[in-house]
């Protein structure tokens, strides 16, 4: 029987629940939440078997799973290493940015605490455990940050999410801090923005927003996420995020100089590379399904 750990039950911790309680494995799903609801409501419906809190179950776990904010992952694993746990235990996160939670592991890994980083890139606009799925992973790239862990702590890690048909992918840090800013963290500073600066144009007019359609409100919808969580992520990434966003900008100009100057030969390029590269995402996803 395996005892696996879940701290941190919102739309990734209890998806990872849901789709835990689907492997083949016989294990006990113990759940730790500051919000006595949530906890509660995915005990009610047998997504865990039992409420906790991390430090009081730490020492039964032989996985301990980290799925909150950044900012509490990484004052979770300085108390995780002040805590008794089982000689074989692994511990690793979910969190959407890997350097900072990479040097905070070194505390474990230097009492010989097996530990790797970790981050599904699937995610919502909705938040909470009421809105996790167990189908919420299909078919998505999961990071893997190798720590101190095992080949076969990967191998019975990456068996528990099996029926997700998960593509594995081996990164470095900085690796994915890079990636995962350019794919995530700046495309959802570009949706609020989007939103914030459009509400502001149309303040004065009677129609306002209630005018957009499908496009708008289709390249805007991460702009709905939780602020708290994504304030949390931008802090986290601050510098690769800020960096990118000044290439983003300097695009900006350039394509802005384009629209200024009537240059119809550079704004149809535009456009027609968006639209090759959007394509060529399309196709990658019907493949990968």
């Amino acid at each position: 029987m395996t005892t696996i750990l879940i701290s941190g039950l919102g739309l990734i911790g209890s998806s990872m629940a849901r789709v835990m309680k689907q492997s083949a494995a016989e294990l006990t799903l113990l759940g730790d939440d500051p919000n006595d609801d949530t906890a509660q409501f995915l005990l009610d419906q047998g997504i865990i078997d039992e409420r906790v809190t991390l430090l009081d179950a730490a020492n039964r776990a032989d996985i301990i799973l980290l799925a909150g904010p950044v900012s509490v992952i990484i004052k979770q694993l300085k108390q995780l290493a002040n805590v008794l746990l089982k000689p074989n235990v692994l511990v690793t996160d979910v969190g959407s940015s890997k350097t900072q939670v990479m040097a905070a592991a070194k505390d474990l890994e230097n009492r010989q605490i097996a530990f790797m980083g970790g981050h599904p890139m699937a995610g919502s606009h909705q938040t909470g455990a009421h809105a996790g799925r167990k189908h919420l992973f299909d078919h998505a790239t999961y990071f893997l940050v190798n720590g101190t862990q095992t080949t076969a702590q990967t191998k019975s890690f990456q068996a528990l999410l099996a029926t997700a048909d998960l593509r594995w992918t081996t990164v470095s840090a900085a690796e994915h801090d890079a990636l995962v800013s350019s794919i995530s963290h700046v495309p959802h500073v570009l949706a609020a923005n989007l939103v914030n600066t459009a509400a502001q144009q149309l303040r004065h007019d009677p129609v306002g927003l209630s005018a957009a359609a499908g496009g708008f409100k289709s390249t805007t919808r991460i702009a709905a996420s939780d602020p708290r969580m994504w304030t949390a992520i931008m802090l986290s990434n601050a510098d690769v995020i800020s960096d990118q966003l000044t290439t983003y900008i300097d695009q900006l100009k350039l394509i802005q100089a384009a629209i200024k100057s009537r240059d119809a030969d550079q704004i149809r390029h535009f456009f027609e590379r968006a639209k090759a590269i959007r394509e060529q995402l399309d196709h990658d996803d019907s493949r990968g399904k």
